[in-house]
């Protein structure tokens, strides 16, 4: 308003012909105030008659676009065992007392034995020892290619003398390949000889589906098993040599430059005293176990593991479970056997029932002919009599 104000002022005191012009410019911005007077009022209107159609635009264009996608939520990973399967290649346990087999999976799947095959090759080495032609006291001297053997060792070195006996310690402890090739080459002169020793044993224990290259299990083209076969072999080397488990097996450490720990993980588990672990890239994590408790005397076979730790959760679930199996079985045995005890007890007694029964029903019988034959006599002995006192009677 003082802007006008001053417009005209000073087009008041301005020469003539700038006044003319001022007054022209005075005219037209009066107008257009005047204009923007008018207008102001109708400006909420015309902005709420916009609004619908503006609106009715943004639907327009939002049904023509295509709908936007929700983003998706990834799913859990979930596990692609079976259930009652584990995360192994292969796997069987059974329950050695009552020769029953408690869960198998995959158990004639071809799989690499890893170290597992040193469990063969010290059945061997005890046959032999069985059989008067080594003794696990005799010395052995480590060759260069025995000590230059790669993989898990005990550290020999060569020409280093030692008993068989801690070679044995050796493969059963710290999976020691040189110390497998040592005791090979000492009891059958060379590695190749004692190999076939080793591949004769198996075809005797039935195991048609095991072929072995070496005495320690290092990977060679060909060479492979299955849980069944492994599991045939332990219950034969079990019975063949129960004294290997205290000998060897169960021992924690292996005092040989330093202490090396036992490479089973369930050694210290309720019952468990053996028996061999194996890996090779192949056929994954292995494991052989062997447990008691009470009566029950359990073997597992583990076989392609994918780690150390799935290999020990696993194997764990596989004897806890098989211990629990074993016993509810034995427990229906021994119901089952109740049972049938006393059906048979029941039967002997109702056949002594019966056996009476007719010895009374005989006799009674034998005493109810009697009288009749008796009556039988004398009424035939009467009528004989009369017959002779009056010959003629009847005639």
């Amino acid at each position: 308003m003082h802007a006008v104000t001053d417009l005209v002022h000073n087009t008041l005191s301005a020469p003539r012909a700038w006044r003319r012009v001022s007054r022209a410019w005075l005219a037209a911005l009066c107008a257009l105030v005047f204009c923007f007077c008018l207008c102001l009022p109708a400006l909420p209107l015309f902005a709420a008659a916009q609004q619908p159609a503006a609106l009715k635009k943004e639907a327009q264009q939002a049904k023509a676009a295509p709908p936007k996608k929700a983003p998706q939520r990834k799913s859990p990973q979930v596990s692609k065992i079976k259930p009652g399967h584990y995360d192994v290649k292969s796997t069987i346990t059974l329950d050695l007392t009552r020769k029953r087999v408690l869960h198998e999976q995959n158990a004639d799947r071809l799989i690499p034995p890893a170290s597992l095959t040193k469990v063969l090759t010290m059945f061997v080495v005890m046959d032999q020892v069985k059989a008067g032609k080594v003794s696990l006291n005799e010395t052995v001297t480590v060759s260069a290619k025995a000590a230059a053997t790669g993989g898990s060792h005990m550290s020999l070195m060569t020409g280093e003398k030692l008993p068989l006996r801690e070679l044995m310690k050796g493969m059963a402890i710290a999976s020691g390949n040189d110390a497998a090739v040592a005791a090979a080459q000492h009891v059958a002169g060379n590695e190749a000889a004692f190999v076939k020793l080793m591949n004769a044993k198996a075809k005797q224990l039935g195991m048609r589906s095991s072929v072995f290259k070496n005495v320690h299990g290092l990977p060679a083209k060909g060479q492979y098993t299955t849980a069944r076969d492994m599991l045939a072999m332990t219950t034969r080397y079990l019975s063949a040599h129960p004294e290997t488990l205290a000998l060897f097996h169960t021992q924690r450490y292996l005092a040989h430059r330093g202490h090396t720990p036992n490479t089973n993980p369930l050694l210290g588990m309720e019952g468990v005293d053996g028996l061999k672990t194996g890996y090779v890239g192949e056929s994954g994590y292995n494991l052989i176990t062997t447990a008691r408790r009470g009566n029950t005397r359990l073997v597992n076979v583990l076989l392609g593991a994918p780690s150390k730790s799935v290999r020990l959760h696993e194997a764990t679930k596989m004897v806890e479970k098989g211990f629990a199996t074993a016993e509810l079985q034995a427990a229906k045995d021994q119901e089952a056997a109740k049972a049938k005890g006393a059906k048979s007890s029941q039967g002997k007694v109702q056949k002594k029932k019966s056996v009476t029964s007719a010895k009374v029903a005989a006799t009674t019988s034998s005493k109810a002919r009697q009288p009749q034959t008796s009556t039988a006599k004398k009424s035939t002995a009467a009528q004989y009599a009369k017959s002779k006192v009056s010959p003629e009677a009847g005639g």
